[in-house]
């Protein structure tokens, strides 16, 4: 069969194109801070929030973000407020939200959720308003990112002196935030719950391997994220795998042949 002629392949298409610039740029961030494990935590706690939704009969995908962006709320208020720490925090959040949904699921008598999609990726659960979600967020987050970059490199970096500055960086935090919870909400369907964290931080792990600048570490993170993401989903047809394994395998491995050949 020719892919190119079915609707749902190409429904696809679009949606890796859009999720290689998200996670291009935002892979950078998130690796830089050093903050791969809340990208995990944020990603599993998704699957609460989506069974949520399928319990109460309305979209998982609104409740997915809804249940992420309080959950992180928490974290942060937690880990700001008493001694515990952003990995505990995560961590325990990380096994309750896993757990609730595993409820909500084997609560609801009608089941139709579509649990192996949601867990590792299926490319016929993307549809046409999915991509124009994510295109709305994509919008949003570069436009975000011209406007605050100094900022938030400046953040990224050395919070503290950033904060002496008198930036915002709470704020900008926040909002950085929230659009990690938007962009791995809206890449589950393509990615999974279970994989799309490595599609989160070896974007600009890749990058850092040959790059120092930030500009060109993200163009190599979106370059990277275009190359593999295509592949991945060009072998999940072909082969008939699910999509979140072909990308994140083709991504690990292209990672792995590169570390030999990084700039010393």
């Amino acid at each position: 069969m020719n892919p190119f002629t079915d609707s749902f392949f190409l429904n696809a298409l679009f949606m890796v194109a859009i999720l290689s610039l998200l996670f291009g740029i935002l892979s950078f961030f998130i690796v830089i801070r050093k903050m791969s494990f809340i990208g995990a935590g944020i990603a599993h706690t998704a699957f609460g929030g989506a069974a949520l939704g399928f319990f109460l009969g309305i979209s998982p995908f609104a409740t997915s973000i809804i249940f992420c962006i309080i959950t992180a709320i928490i974290i942060v208020k937690m880990t700001k407020k008493t001694n515990v720490s952003y990995d505990t925090g995560i961590g325990i959040f990380f096994a309750f939200s896993m757990a609730l949904g595993i409820l909500f699921v084997s609560l609801k008598k009608e089941y139709n959720f579509d649990l192996m999609g949601y867990l590792f990726g299926n490319i016929l659960g993307v549809h046409a308003l999915d991509i124009l979600l994510a295109l709305g967020i994509l919008v949003a987050f570069i436009g975000f990112n011209q406007l605050f970059m100094r900022r938030l490199i400046f953040i990224s970096f050395d919070s503290e002196s950033a904060q002496s500055a008198g930036i915002a960086v709470s704020y900008l935090e926040t909002i950085l935030l929230a659009f990690l919870v938007a962009i791995i909400v809206v890449s589950i369907k393509m990615v999974g719950i279970i994989l799309v964290t490595s599609l989160v931080v070896l974007p600009a792990s890749f990058g850092l391997l040959f790059f120092k600048h930030y500009k060109h570490v993200i163009w190599a993170g979106i370059f990277f994220s275009l190359i593999t993401m295509m592949g991945g989903l060009a072998i999940s047809w072909f082969v008939d795998i699910p999509s979140g394994a072909s990308m994140v395998i083709l991504s690990s491995l292209v990672y792995f042949i590169s570390l030999p050949f990084q700039k010393k």
